[in-house]
């Protein structure tokens, strides 16, 4: 059995009681409803959440996968970095304090 909160549901009925609109039974009954509804719903969020985090851990494992097959592409002569610093720098490009800027 589902535990409700009686206290909730008698403050729910008085105060629609007290608007005038409902009579007691009907205020009592729409308080149920209403309490009935609410556990329904943390319920299904229950649910919502549940589901989310196993589409999550489904998600990470798929990445994680995906990071085992991959392998980095091969180094290629473009990637050389022996070429000596007199290529990219004449002997008239220090600037202040000896920095070399060639430009953009």
């Amino acid at each position: 059995m589902k535990h409700y909160n009686l206290s909730e549901i008698m403050k729910r009925a008085h105060n629609f009681y007290k608007t005038g609109k409902y009579t007691w039974s009907e205020s009592l009954k729409k308080s149920w409803k209403m309490a009935k509804f609410s556990v329904r719903v943390k319920e299904d969020i229950a649910n919502i959440v549940d589901y989310k985090v196993a589409d999550n851990k489904a998600f990470a494992d798929r990445l994680r996968e995906e990071a085992k097959r991959y392998k980095p592409a091969g180094r290629s002569s473009y990637d050389d970095l022996s070429i000596p610093a007199s290529a990219y720098y004449n002997p008239y490009s220090y600037g202040r304090f000896g920095s070399h800027y060639v430009g953009d």
